[in-house]
């Protein structure tokens, strides 16, 4: 029962997460830029954020509460997430321009394109 409540909650935090009220202004799908890479903290907020580890492990946190940890991949400008304890992973059509990620609408994203800036 904790396991279904826990999963509930993380999928409604992930949900106001990803909605923004700001627009890239770009809605192409150029995947990750290589020369800075997905790797480090990239923050919504002070307290909501991803992490992404060089070794392809992560963790989300939002409002100050860990969402959850993953294992990520990369290709063809889509970022997969697969959650500790989910078994359907979660994909996004992303873009990283400088020290900006972009998680952009659609498929995943349940908002507006989202941006989180690199710390």
């Amino acid at each position: 029962m904790k396991k279904v409540i826990f999963s509930m909650m993380a999928v409604v935090i992930m949900a106001f997460t990803f909605v923004s009220c700001g627009n890239s202004g770009d809605n192409g799908n150029n995947g990750g830029n290589k020369e800075q890479g997905i790797v480090g903290s990239w923050y919504y907020s002070d307290n909501t954020f991803y992490t992404f580890n060089a070794d392809g492990t992560g963790s989300n946190t939002a409002f100050g509460t860990l969402v959850g940890n993953f294992t990520y991949k990369e290709g063809d400008g889509k970022l997969t997430l697969n959650y500790e304890g989910f078994t359907d992973p979660t994909v996004f059509n992303y873009k990283i321009e400088g020290n900006t990620l972009t998680i952009l609408s659609g498929e995943g994203n349940l908002g507006g394109d989202t941006e989180y800036k690199r710390k």
